[in-house]
């Protein structure tokens, strides 16, 4: 059996809770590195894999030079994606990108072209590619079972704004997070939508910041808030369909609810991805008027985790879903388009 060995940089929460959680349920695989300048953030997830002290790097050069690490997981801020990603294409190492691929969508499109002169690849987290409902109404959208696409609802609703004394972490503030809502939780939801829909071409948008001032971290001085709590936008698909996604940190009720409608010219899907086994599915013969949603089980071959993707990837075998660099570099270009037209107060060509 080989053996792959891969290296992270950053180790936080969502590597503790998203890549290792599924990595290290993998017989194949190794962890024989990580990277982190928080010492305890070293230690903590050092001493969780057993790792000696020369394989825990505060320096993600070392960490890339490793002859012991195959491929780099990146799990860092925003503001240092980039960076990271193409130093580790240069010495050609393949990444797992955590999402927003970049700051911006020229940063993005410097790590493409990284990728372009390299012998590795890119693979951007789109999380939500790997949920088994999103991954079957693919397949069924592929079999032309709702006909062509006429409009898409997308909702991703959290309460995580008002959590009780959150501080001003690295998410709420521009120079580093890039944008809020838009970048962090948008990311997925635009990825997703333009799978399922093809490209957005034009959009509009309205972004707010509700929590406008939180304590800095290990401090009770107060920091300005510099990124969106929330942000809704309606746009129109190249295909001429359209949509509109509302994103929110501030929806008291709800802990993580991502929701999709999916509109045809024969029928409709929707799914909510807090029971990705099933999706509701509307389309047969006859009259629109009495087709009603039935709700479907997700088939067991729908079910993939996003490491073990990636994982497969390295080893030369890619799901038919597979986020390129280059998918991460046309959610960017939207992301951006979002933040622009809500601050100019207008619509936004894309083309």
């Amino acid at each position: 059996m080989k053996v792959t060995r891969i290296g992270i940089v950053g180790v936080g929460g969502i590597a503790n809770y998203k890549h290792l959680h599924e990595l290290l349920t993998f017989e194949d695989v190794r962890v024989t590195a990580i990277c982190d300048i928080n010492p305890a953030a070293l230690k903590s997830t050092g001493d969780k894999l057993s790792l000696p002290d020369e394989k825990r790097y505060t320096s993600y050069r070392d960490l890339i030079a490793d002859p012991d690490v195959d491929a780099v997981e990146i799990c860092t801020s925003n503001d240092v994606h980039a960076e990271i990603a193409i130093a580790a294409l240069n010495a050609g190492k393949p990444i797992n990108l955590e999402k927003p691929i970049a700051l911006n969508y020229e940063q993005a499109l410097e790590i493409l072209e990284a990728e372009k002169n390299s012998s590795a690849f890119g693979m951007i987290c789109f999380s939500y590619r790997f949920m088994a409902a999103a991954r079957y109404a693919m397949h069924l959208m592929e079999e032309n079972i709702i006909g062509d696409v006429v409009g898409i609802n997308v909702a991703y609703l959290k309460n995580s704004a008002f959590w009780e004394n959150r501080p001003l972490e690295w998410r709420f503030i521009k120079e580093i997070a890039g944008s809020g809502v838009t970048g962090d939780l948008g990311a997925h939801l635009i990825d997703l939508a333009q799978l399922l829909a093809g490209n957005i071409t034009e959009l509009c948008s309205v972004c707010s910041t509700i929590v406008k001032e939180r304590k800095k971290i290990g401090s009770d001085e107060i920091g300005q808030v510099t990124t969106d709590d929330q942000c809704s936008f309606i746009v129109k698909f190249a295909n001429g369909a359209d949509g509109a996604f509302h994103i929110t940190r501030c929806a008291i009720g709800h802990a993580n609810t991502i929701r999709y409608d999916v509109y045809g010219t024969k029928g409709s899907i929707s799914f909510d991805l807090n029971d990705p086994s099933i999706l509701s599915l509307s389309c047969g013969e006859g009259d629109p008027k009495n087709l009603r949603p039935t709700t479907v089980k997700v088939p067991e071959e729908f079910y993939y985790m996003q490491e073990r993707a990636f994982v497969d990837a390295v080893n030369g075998k890619r799901d038919f879903l597979f986020p390129t660099i280059a998918d991460g570099v046309r959610g960017q270009k939207v992301i951006d388009a979002v933040i622009r037209s809500a601050e100019e107060r207008r619509w936004v060509n894309l083309d």
